[in-house]
């Protein structure tokens, strides 16, 4: 048989299918590691490097002792930028408990470069971790110099995010101007993993939230860090368009390479190609499409593979049928941005992009 992967990823490629058809229903227990390790011929470590993939996807979830579970589907939390609060349902309102903690401490180096003040400046951090039915969800450190404002920290939160913190810098005379927020995928460090309950390979989304004030200086550093299998994260930027962009809003829509939280399809118009939102998708078509040549590839090792069975050849028509998905998406999404030929052919009566906006489902 041809070798298109390594042996673990192959063991969890194959248990997600098994977990996926049903065959593995939610919340039932997986055979013990030794029986997998016996079933796939593999040692223990290879067999748990597969099974840690498939922890780090949201499928499994491992408790010491017991064994490792299909995870049941969980409500996931949504950071939607810009410290804004989460727009949760009402249903989550008792299931989610925020817990808040205070120190005083002094900047260290890192700390220091963030906030733009000396090493040692006195600080107030603000920790907030949120559990979602029991579950640790996020972990949110925020930093208050002593210069700016000092006030107690709230015994309890509504939000996960500190907003609270905000509120009472308004209180206390401070006004929130501008918030710069990076954000970075990346596997947790030894204490995040150990607060959120995951391990040290599960990825998690890192977002660093700086505030200023009118005069550019740092009033509030929040420092988050979210399960990736649990929450995603959502901004949504409007500015005013520039006059030579004046009738942008009018233009085609381009169909942009991901969908709404509701699972309904994004568009953007086709004008506006200079902003942070259409590079960023630009990015993404382009890690589709690379995909896509990958997935093709490994698509014609298995099926030159005489050997191959039903498991590895439904694999692979997954893989392909997700990203001839994703490629037709781009391919639709980058002709909405090719402009038609002068001797094109008219095209039907009434404004085409009239069409578009009559689209059930379009996000604005």
């Amino acid at each position: 048989m041809i070798d298109v992967g390594s042996h673990y990823q192959r063991i969890a490629d194959d248990l997600r299918l098994l977990i996926e058809s049903g065959e593995y229903a939610a919340g039932s227990q997986l055979p013990s590691e030794q029986e997998l390790a016996a079933r796939y011929k593999v040692s223990r470590p290879t067999l748990r490097s597969a099974l840690e993939v498939l922890q780090a996807d949201g499928l499994l979830e491992k408790f010491h002792g017991r064994g490792n579970f299909v995870r049941r589907p969980r409500e996931r939390i949504t950071y939607v930028g810009e410290g804004h609060a989460p727009d949760q349902r009402a249903s989550l309102d008792d299931a989610l408990k925020i817990d808040v903690d205070a120190r005083q401490m002094g900047a260290h180096p890192a700390l220091s470069e963030l906030l733009d003040v000396p090493v040692d400046t006195r600080l107030t951090e603000y920790t907030y971790l949120s559990h979602l039915y029991q579950a640790p969800q996020t972990l949110a450190r925020l930093y208050v110099p002593w210069n700016v404002a000092e006030f107690e920290a709230p015994k309890t939160s509504r939000s996960p995010w500190g907003e609270d913190i905000r509120e009472l810098l308004a209180d206390a005379g401070v006004d929130v101007t501008s918030t710069v927020e990076r954000v970075t995928a990346r596997l947790p460090r030894t204490e995040e993993a150990n607060l959120l309950h995951i391990t040290t390979k599960t990825p998690v989304i890192a977002i660093e939230r700086t505030s200023f004030d009118a005069d550019g200086h740092v009033v509030e550093l929040a420092l988050l860090v979210l399960r990736g299998d649990r929450t995603e994260a959502v901004f949504t930027h409007r500015e005013a368009a520039p006059p030579e962009a004046e009738d942008c809003v009018d233009s085609a829509l381009r169909r942009l390479p991901w969908n709404s939280p509701e699972g309904k399809p994004c568009f953007l118009s086709a004008a506006c190609t200079d902003g942070t939102l259409s590079r960023i998708a630009d990015s993404v078509e382009t890690e589709q499409t690379t995909a896509g040549v990958e997935v093709l590839s490994g698509a014609k090792a298995v099926l030159a593979d005489t050997g191959a069975g039903e498991r590895q050849l439904r694999f692979a028509l997954v893989r392909a049928v997700e990203s001839l998905g994703e490629v037709l998406r781009v391919a639709e999404s980058r002709g909405a941005r090719i402009p038609a030929p002068d001797y094109a052919e008219p095209g039907p009566e009434g404004d085409p992009s009239e069409d578009w906006r009559a689209l059930e489902g379009v996000v604005w």
